[in-house]
């Protein structure tokens, strides 16, 4: 059977239009690269649904978007802060602590890190150019292309993603503001930029909780970051059923 992957949608609306519940195109498509097939669960559905939604999956996938509101980390709030959606907020948080609990494949990409570690009882960096003035390749967009390489990560070795990726030492691109703080509660630092900045996590006990902070799927001309996606589709097939 081919791995059902949850990819959580959120709510858009644009000037003159009805509101929708989205992803992007390219996450879509880089699961189904990957070998998976991807639903999207609209933020709308109720928490108390959630164990039985994702009992219908095999995967969970988190994507980037907009800022999780300070409130759900104990942090304060600042004037960079920007795409507040709490019923988004509250949806993943939730999402990722049920797949966790039910053991399921967890892939997560900038802001789904994010989410990934404040579901687990960890905290951001609010605003990296106030928090960590050094760190100065860490850059949004559309101020620069999304498939732009602005700095290295070194990946720990002997870590799931080392063995994913094929190395330690990777060139990615930067869209982002925040960052993980602390890791919460079971998760593993095992990527960081050269100014320290926390570039990927992962959970060791579990079948396969990854996230990065970078974007793979705007860097699919390079192998190792459709690895990223395959692997994780991987273990989401060895939880079928489950």
């Amino acid at each position: 059977m081919t791995p059902r992957i949850a990819l959580a949608a959120f709510r858009i609306q644009k000037p003159g239009s009805t509101p929708a519940y989205s992803s992007r195109e390219e996450l879509v498509r880089a699961i189904l690269a990957a070998g998976g097939r991807p639903y999207l669960l609209p933020s709308a559905l109720p928490l108390d649904t959630l164990p039985e939604v994702l009992s219908e999956f095999d995967g969970l996938f988190i994507s980037g978007g907009g800022d999780i509101h300070p409130d759900y980390f104990g942090g304060e709030m600042h004037p960079s802060v920007d795409g507040i959606d709490r019923e988004r907020d509250e949806f993943e948080l939730a999402l990722c602590r049920e797949a966790v609990a039910m053991d399921k494949a967890i892939l997560g990409i900038c802001r789904g890190q994010q989410v990934l570690n404040v579901a687990m009882g960890g905290n951001l960096v609010v605003d990296i150019p106030s928090e960590l003035p050094e760190a100065d390749h860490h850059q949004w967009w559309p101020n620069y292309q999304r498939n732009r390489l602005s700095h290295s990560v070194q990946v720990e070795n002997g870590s799931q993603l080392a063995g994913i990726m094929g190395g330690t030492e990777f060139l990615v691109n930067s869209l982002h503001h925040q960052s993980v703080k602390d890791p919460g509660k079971g998760l593993k630092v095992v990527a960081t930029a050269p100014d320290g900045v926390i570039e990927a996590l992962e959970m060791p006990g579990k079948r396969f909780v990854v996230s990065v902070q970078w974007h793979p799927e705007w860097l699919p001309e390079h192998e190792p970051m459709r690895r990223i996606f395959k692997a994780f589709v991987e273990a989401s097939n060895s939880g079928l059923g489950g």
